[in-house]
């Protein structure tokens, strides 16, 4: 079976494409990625859209009750507030997996503070 790196993102309604490109440039390479994860209500945000189109990745969005709950690593408390989770983007990698999946790189902060990113290992999409 096939590995899949899914590249997970929370983000701030004036993040850039840039502030997607540093975040993600934080954490660990990996062979490829299958695609972008993000809550589903973030979906057409017009950095990210631009972000995806030139990673030639599909965005996938992730319904809010998937994301609440999922156990992650980091613990923002401002995060746990709003979304009831410790981290979108490390949620966001990891809910889009049908069968167990681990995070291979924990969120990374842009430089702007305007995006993180994670990445989430699995099999199943």
């Amino acid at each position: 079976m096939r590995k899949h790196f899914i590249i997970g993102c929370g983000f701030r309604q004036y993040a850039s494409i840039e502030s997607f490109e540093s975040a993600l440039s934080k954490t660990p390479k990996t062979e490829y990625y299958s695609g972008i994860c993000v809550p589903e209500d973030k979906m057409s945000h017009k950095a990210l859209c631009a972000f995806a189109k030139k990673l030639h990745l599909p965005i996938y969005g992730v319904k809010s009750d998937a994301i609440s709950g999922t156990d992650t690593p980091t613990k923002s408390s401002k995060i746990i507030n709003i979304r009831h989770t410790g981290s979108v983007a490390e949620a966001a990698a990891l809910s889009i997996f049908k069968t167990p999946a681990r995070l291979i790189a924990t969120r990374a902060i842009s430089d702007d503070r305007h995006a993180v990113c994670a990445i989430a290992m699995g099999v199943d999409l």
